[in-house]
């Protein structure tokens, strides 16, 4: 069976292209009309590459603005070291919540529990439990 379908597309193949000989006219009108179409592609490409490398090259500007905006906000918003130590990513004991969001951004989970004698936070990011009391850093572990 499978013979007899590859004869059959074997024949519809042959069929379709002697059904569409085409003069010479008509064959160098179409190569030069491609070819046209080429040339067109072509130098649309070159402008689209060129756009792309110059929002490629804004892009890191920007991304060194808002590096240089976030660091102002931080000094601003904690004093110098903090904010320094803040924008750069680092974690350490005696941060607080906030300091933590602004530098690692929305922990993957919260959980918290309210005590008499204190409230106890546990945020997570990744394999890493960060321990807080009453909004400090006290401590971390990693899973």
């Amino acid at each position: 069976m499978s013979f007899g379908i590859n004869i059959f597309f074997l024949f519809l193949i042959i069929n379709i292209s002697l059904s569409a000989q085409i003069t010479p006219e008509q064959f160098n009108l179409q190569r030069d009309s491609l070819i046209a179409v080429r040339a067109s592609l072509t130098a649309e490409k070159a402008v689209i590459k060129s756009e792309i490398d110059s929002l490629k090259e804004h892009i890191i500007f920007l991304e060194r603005e808002i590096e240089e905006t976030k660091l102002k906000l931080y000094i601003k918003k904690y004093g110098q070291e903090n904010g320094m130590r803040v924008a750069s990513g680092q974690i350490w004991k005696g941060m607080s919540e906030k300091m933590m969001r602004d530098s690692w951004g929305e922990p993957d989970k919260i959980d918290k529990n309210v005590e008499k004698w204190g409230v106890f936070t546990q945020w997570y990011y990744g394999n890493i439990i960060y321990f807080f009391r009453d909004g400090i850093l006290t401590d971390w572990e990693e899973k």
